[in-house]
């Protein structure tokens, strides 16, 4: 049974006013892709702020969170980092919105900048491991499945491939040196610019679109409010700080 909004605040409080403390703080839970956690963390400050409703956010795999809110976990809202995991959850959906855009890029470690140059590269360097998303519940991972396929490497590199939880994971792998080589969003790649080097952006075409579609879950008002809110332009253009692209 899905979980409601544990009270309602008044109107004034959504537009901006802080709540009394003789009200109860309301909540609202959501389920957000891993690669949106630094930019919404900025958000979930301001809106906390703005208007005393409470953010509880659980991050991980998109895929991992749609099974989630599939057997029944309380969500109010879905931020996905693929339209095929917000189209799963359709009987859940009340409405839905194509929030933000992404790339996927080939990062590697300083040590091997120089010698990586492309992804064809990935079958003439000697390196140990290439990480990627699990393509069964990461996006990332499924789009980077894809290129590696478009590509013709898939076969020449599977064996070296280590798999991640979600695409953090996989950044970490790369950041560590417990691979040398991986795929990843941009956002992820220009947030750790200091550790991990990026080589190129997988070809257009060679995977499907990265859209970031936002879904309501819940009809409350506090949740419709954080919907719409996510749409106007202070909380894009904090995503555009972080690298994403408005969605279309």
């Amino acid at each position: 049974m899905k979980k409601r909004i544990l009270s309602f605040v008044a109107i004034t409080t959504l537009a901006g006013c802080q709540a009394s403390s003789t009200e109860e703080t309301s909540e609202l839970l959501i389920m957000a892709a891993a690669s949106l956690s630094d930019a919404l963390e900025e958000l979930k400050e301001s809106y906390e702020e703005e208007t005393g409703v409470e953010l509880t956010i659980n991050y991980g795999a998109s895929g991992q969170l749609r099974q989630q809110i599939q057997q029944g976990a309380p969500a109010d809202l879905f931020l996905s980092a693929s339209t095929t995991d917000m189209e799963q959850v359709e009987e859940e959906l009340i409405e839905s919105t194509p929030l933000l855009e992404n790339q996927l890029v080939l990062i590697t470690v300083p040590e091997l900048a120089d010698e990586v140059q492309g992804l064809d590269q990935l079958v003439a360097v000697d390196y140990r491991h290439l990480a990627i998303g699990q393509p069964e519940t990461v996006p990332a991972g499924r789009y980077a499945k894809q290129v590696l396929e478009n590509e013709d490497l898939w076969d020449e590199v599977e064996e070296r491939i280590i798999y991640g939880k979600d695409v953090r994971q996989v950044l970490t792998y790369v950041e560590t040196g417990n691979a040398d080589v991986g795929l990843v969003y941009a956002t992820d790649a220009r947030n750790s610019a200091d550790q991990v080097v990026e080589i190129t952006t997988a070809p257009a075409g060679s995977h499907d679109p990265i859209i970031y579609p936002l879904g309501l879950l819940e009809a409350s008002e506090e949740a419709e409010h954080f919907y719409q809110w996510l749409q106007q332009e202070e909380a894009l253009t904090v995503f555009e700080q972080y690298g994403f692209q408005r969605g279309q």
